[in-house]
């Protein structure tokens, strides 16, 4: 009992990069407990799978940034989680830090939506935003921020973009668009003591979340203007064993498209 009251301590004075950071753990332990299980961790969490997002399931774009691919993957997001959060929770406090790690969480996924057709998963958008946060620090008052920080973080920025360009499977533009968010969040709501309700600080809020739903608006429209998307969508449902719904699938993209032969092929099969 004595330990359990230990722990419900440390549970409400954790700091929210500490929380941030346990619930990323949690969502990874899950992950290999449903692979190990023979389950699509991926598919059942939440990854960024466009065609998925374009059906409607847009709360991937968020769960996407507490999915891991790894546990490298893990390890090194939360060290730069854990180095970068402490300083922006400090200096922005916990609300400010909140909006500036979820919409640059969500901006990355937004355009990687409209960008990147490869499934992906990580929290690099949002860490990438508490980069820019942290740029923000230092266009504000660039003497005392060298006082502080030195140039080390700044040179680790440069290093992690040429890193997100040069290595592989990164989702570079996740990464630019979620450091770019964190600098015009920052940018919106000032630091801890500055009053984030001034009308030009809430005109750059909206800004923010401007550049939330602008691509997101976008990537639907785009992947919903091809015949593709109801034959994937159909795809997805008959192998979800929803034959009916795969058919309905068929039956609208044909009403926008009456011309796709493929569209029909599908739907005398599906018939049958």
């Amino acid at each position: 009992m004595a330990n359990l009251n230990y722990y419900i301590r440390k549970i409400k004075t954790a700091t929210l990069t500490e929380i941030l950071i346990g619930i990323n753990i949690i969502m990874f332990l899950l992950t290999t407990l449903i692979d190990i299980a023979g389950g699509e961790a991926w598919l059942i969490l939440g990854a960024k799978i466009n065609i998925l997002i374009a059906m409607g399931q847009v709360w991937r774009l968020l769960t996407a940034t507490f999915l891991h691919a790894g546990i490298m993957h893990l390890i090194f997001n939360m060290m730069a989680l854990y180095i970068l959060g402490r300083d922006i929770e400090r200096f922005y406090g916990p609300k400010k830090y909140l909006f500036i790690y979820f919409m640059s969480g969500l901006v990355g996924s937004a355009f990687s939506f409209l960008l990147v057709p490869n499934t992906s998963v990580g929290a690099s958008g949002a860490i990438f935003g508490l980069f820019g946060a942290n740029l923000y620090l230092y266009f504000v008052n660039p003497h005392a921020y060298k006082r502080i920080f030195g140039t080390d973080f700044l040179i680790l920025i440069g290093i992690n973009l040429v890193i997100s360009f040069v290595r592989p499977n990164i989702d570079v533009v996740g990464h630019i668009a979620g450091l770019i968010t964190g600098f015009i969040a920052a940018f919106g709501v000032g630091i801890y003591h500055e009053n984030a309700f001034t009308p030009k600080r809430i005109l750059i809020q909206a800004f923010t979340i401007a550049l939330f739903i602008l691509p997101t608006v976008a990537g639907f429209t785009i992947m919903r203007s091809t015949p593709d998307f109801y034959l994937n969508s159909a795809s997805y449902y008959y192998y979800q064993d929803k034959p009916e719904k795969a058919k309905e699938v068929i039956e609208q993209g044909l009403e926008k498209f009456p011309n796709a032969l493929q569209l029909k092929q599908i739907l005398v099969e599906l018939n049958k």
